[in-house]
């Protein structure tokens, strides 16, 4: 499943005071970003129904009932969204921007208990030219992450560290990466976790369920790990140690769904 964040239709933007013929490019922006989990039925799996499992915009978690937040100690598990909606600034080839963050609250649970397989992610995105009294453009795209609550027991499917339970698997899949072009000048959107995305074992992808070469990161059992999503807007497509590229766009998959690296470009426009 591939898709992208930034679709085709963004090459008509109109911003207030700027003609298509005579409009610089655009240095700085503002920005909302906007993530919330999908409540739709079937857009999120568990291999069970033993225990408790809770769906909400911005929570799932699962393990022992009554359904309830997960905390760490707890006998329950889940991954929340926090920092959603985040607004800010951004600059073209400038440094990343904070979007959402996204908490992994990994606790050790009782094999009877059914636990996320996949969901999906609905991500909104609101760009103008920074200062404008404009409406904002927004779009909106998914991507989906499978996900594996390995049993700790030896050998783990992913690497984990000496003398810990084995560390629980995640997969991104679809592109959050595109190109738009505005006023004659082509932009590129990067939208990524930190820290970065990495190509998972085999044997990792197999139990998250996914196809050899996955994208992915895992965390650790016993630890509410963070995961924060950043955004660059840049001049020409870059690519990031560690990412793959999808055609039409960049998948920068980050190493983690979830330090930001300040990427390098150098500016590129399209005559009109």
């Amino acid at each position: 499943m591939r898709q992208s964040l930034l679709k085709a239709s963004l090459a008509a933007f109109a911003f207030a005071g700027a003609s298509a013929a005579s409009a610089a490019p655009i240095a700085n922006w503002d920005y909302i970003v906007t993530s919330s989990f999908s409540t739709v039925g079937g857009d999120t799996s568990f291999n069970g129904s033993g225990g408790c499992q809770q769906v909400t915009g911005t929570a799932i978690t699962w393990g022992a009932c009554p359904s309830g937040p997960a905390v760490l100690g707890g006998s329950r598990s889940g991954i929340g969204i926090t920092n959603s909606p985040r607004s800010g600034t951004l600059t073209t080839d400038g440094a990343a921007s904070l979007a959402n963050t996204y908490t992994h609250t990994n606790n050790p649970l009782d094999g009877s208990f059914g636990t996320l397989t996949s969901a999906k992610i609905v991500s909104t995105i609101q760009l103008r030219r920074q200062g404008s009294t404009g409406a904002y453009a927004s779009f909106s795209e998914s991507y989906t992450i499978k996900f594996a609550e390995t049993p700790n027991t030896t050998p783990c499917a992913a690497a984990s560290p000496a003398g810990n339970p084995c560390n629980d698997i995640w997969v991104l899949v679809g592109s959050l990466n595109n190109s738009f072009t505005l006023d004659g000048y082509q932009y590129f959107f990067q939208f990524y976790a930190a820290p970065r995305l990495e190509e998972l074992s085999s044997a990792a992808c197999t139990a998250a369920g996914a196809g050899a070469g996955c994208i992915g990161f895992t965390t650790i059992e016993g630890r509410a790990n963070l995961a924060n999503f950043a955004m660059e807007i840049t001049s020409r497509e870059i690519t990031v140690p560690g990412q793959v590229p999808e055609p039409a766009s960049i998948a920068l998959l980050g190493a983690g769904l979830l330090g930001l690296a300040g990427v390098r470009a150098r500016r590129q426009h399209n005559k009109a």
